[in-house]
């Protein structure tokens, strides 16, 4: 019988859970303990959407260091296929995604979390992101559907800034320029696309 779970919400503890990484194994919360955490649901590789996610957590690594918070996905795939996303936005559009993405085939932490992991999420799933404090505890809660993804990564940002009490009044983090999606030189092996669908050429912003 599968377990009925109580889905945590702001001021809850997070659940725990073990799991492989394409990075190794992960305990949580113990590889996050004493540091913020941002968990997003990873929906799918080779889609726009992830796209702006990688390059939003590719570009906001120092913002996030200084912050001392960690990041982490959670997705439905499999990690060879996590691993063949992660080389093809390396050599298309430079990012180096340092994130660890969680392989949760089985829809168990998903469900434990309410995350929207998959092109069909779980029934009751339905979040896109946690933000999650040091001692354990959900501080900020994004559900889907999105209107606009920029929007909901500033918010993200904006958020996390207000928590860690670095935010007052008005102040909002100032818009970077444009990402250019482009090939890199080591993007012409025979076995890639020259112009993959998912790595559009409209400018976007991550952030």
């Amino acid at each position: 019988m599968e377990p009925n779970y109580i889905l945590p919400e702001v001021g809850d503890q997070a659940p725990s859970f073990e799991v492989e990484t394409e990075k190794g194994w992960l305990r949580f919360p113990d590889y996050t303990a004493g540091s913020w955490c941002i968990f997003f649901a990873h929906p799918a590789n080779f889609t726009s959407a992830w796209t702006m996610f990688s390059a939003f957590l590719a570009m906001k690594e120092r913002w996030l260091n200084e912050r001392n918070t960690k990041v982490l996905a959670l997705t439905n795939e499999s990690l060879r296929q996590n691993n063949q996303w992660a080389d093809k936005a390396r050599r298309y559009i430079g990012i180096y995604l340092k994130a660890p993405v969680i392989e949760d085939l089985d829809f168990q932490i998903a469900k434990k979390f309410g995350l929207a992991s998959a092109r069909r999420p779980q029934p009751g799933c339905d979040r896109l992101a946690l933000i999650i404090d040091p001692q354990g505890i959900v501080r900020m809660i994004i559900h889907r559907p999105l209107p606009n993804i920029e929007n909901a990564l500033l918010e993200i940002e904006m958020e996390l800034d207000r928590l860690q009490g670095k935010v007052t009044g008005q102040s909002t983090p100032q818009q970077p320029p444009p990402i250019q999606v482009e090939e890199l030189s080591d993007a012409t092996n025979e076995n890639y696309k020259t112009d993959p669908a998912y790595f559009s050429r409209k400018k976007f912003f991550p952030n």
